[in-house]
């Protein structure tokens, strides 16, 4: 019963094979497989995306959020890779607020609004700012296509 149960289908040995087949050519590799692309990532390729998304993004947060770029560490994983990091940058979001009153809840909403846009944008929080990483983010245009979204709601907020 048991290897009945273990058993592969077709489809994940199709898959298999397909990305097998993907290592006969290893100079296509990260061209074909996103996470490997992701990971042999330049540092100064993801800074130079950070910088070109920082300021639409300070101006759709303006007034209530100041966002600025900043070197971090991408945590590559967690079951196989629980505690390596890589260099990275992105972007660091902080409520433009006098004091710290009121932070927890201005970084929920804002990390809450990102999450509920159409693609949605996920962060994680840390040192009274969100963070955003760069490292993934091959094309600006589907984020900042949807910043008017973004202060939208923000605003009814």
């Amino acid at each position: 019963p048991m290897k009945r149960a273990l058993r592969l289908s077709k489809l994940p040995l199709a898959a298999l094979e397909a990305t097998l087949q993907l290592y006969l050519q290893p100079e296509l590799l990260t061209t074909h497989l996103p996470t490997l692309r992701w990971l042999t990532r330049k540092e100064e390729d993801i800074s130079a995306m950070a910088a070109a998304v920082q300021p639409a993004l300070a101006e759709a947060l303006a007034p209530r959020y100041r966002v600025r770029t900043v070197r971090m560490k991408s945590q590559i994983g967690s079951g196989s890779l629980p505690v390596d990091t890589l260099p990275s940058a992105g972007l660091a979001i902080a409520p433009d607020l006098p004091g710290k009153r009121g932070m927890g809840t201005a970084l929920d909403a804002l990390a809450t609004a990102l999450r509920d846009l159409p693609m949605p944008v996920v962060g994680r929080i840390g040192d009274d700012q969100l963070l955003l990483d760069c490292r993934c983010l091959d094309d600006a245009a589907p984020l900042l296509g949807q910043l008017g979204t973004l202060r939208k709601r923000l605003l009814e907020a």
